[in-house]
């Protein structure tokens, strides 16, 4: 009677800790596959804003866009995503913040964009550079 007492607590510490020893493994695999994410998110941020990105592969769609006078460049790429012209508003946007802006300034007008075209040829589509 005495050796089934002993016991008990032994084969419940065992078990305690090959639990603790596979919440520990969870654990570190979701943290890589979060890092992991991050990293894969972070590299395809950064490839929009400067690589080229379109929205569709060629010959893509020509759709019409209208640039008012008081349209500011953020109001622009949410309209530009809204028409699935650009991959990501954020991405487009921080693109034209990172560009001189003494030398770009948005033209009001109507325009004829396709859906194939990237970010810098629609950035010159639109702007005036001086």
């Amino acid at each position: 009677m005495q050796e089934q007492r002993n016991e008990n607590p032994v084969a419940l510490q065992l078990v305690y800790h090959i639990l603790v020893w596979i919440l520990e493994i969870l654990l570190v695999f979701l943290v890589i596959v979060g890092i992991t994410s991050c990293c894969r998110q972070s590299y395809r941020f950064c490839y929009e804003v400067f690589g080229s990105v379109s929205a569709a592969e060629e010959p893509g769609q020509n759709k019409d866009f209208q640039v008012n006078e008081e349209d500011t460049m953020f109001r622009v790429a949410t309209r530009l995503r809204e028409e699935n012209l650009i991959v990501n508003r954020y991405s487009f946007y921080i693109r034209t913040t990172l560009m001189d802006q003494s030398q770009l300034q948005l033209r009001s007008g109507n325009y004829v964009l396709n859906t194939s075209m990237d970010y810098e040829e629609i950035i010159n589509e639109l702007t005036v550079s001086e």
